[in-house]
């Protein structure tokens, strides 16, 4: 009986910590919603451009961003897909063109960049990606059309221009 009153009480308090919120740009479209508890954002949240389509999906745990999250274009094509654990990147994550072809397939551990499994231009032909391995080396950054943009430079995985 005691045990059932304290789970009563303390899941009470858990859902009276809790709230739904929602965020809004300047101009009045819905920017974001998910919950706080104790002012810190937790479970799924969706973040929308301000066009109204859908930004980002995920999870966050203690206001950090954890598991997967996705990624969306403006016009609503898919721009990337990976994990996060607190608030850094993981794993394989899938970056696309904003026609939705895959356009670089790139590799994390802790937040920091590793390597570039592949990188495509809009049309799926394959691109130099660059010489980065093992966090050390360039990036090649390029438009949907196959064009380069830029060049950055990463020491243990971390931007270094």
């Amino acid at each position: 009986m005691m045990k059932n009153l304290l789970i009563v009480i303390l899941s009470s308090l858990v859902f009276l910590s809790c709230n739904s919120i929602k965020e809004y740009y300047e101009t009045g479209e819905l920017k974001a919603t998910g919950k706080t508890t104790n002012g810190l954002k937790y479970g799924k949240w969706k973040v929308y451009h301000e066009n109204g389509k859908l930004r980002q999906i995920g999870k966050f745990n203690l206001n950090k961003q954890n598991g997967e999250w996705r990624f969306f274009h403006d016009n609503g094509n898919k721009e990337g897909i990976g994990n996060l654990e607190n608030g850094k990147m993981v794993d394989k994550w899938i970056w696309n063109h904003p026609n939705g072809k895959i356009y670089t397939e790139r590799l994390y551990e802790s937040g920091k960049l590793m390597e570039i499994i592949s990188c495509f231009d809009g049309y799926g032909n394959k691109l130099f990606k660059g010489s980065l391995e093992k966090g050390n080396g360039s990036l090649n950054n390029y438009d949907i059309e196959g064009n380069l943009l830029e060049v950055h430079n990463f020491e243990n995985g971390k931007f270094k221009n």
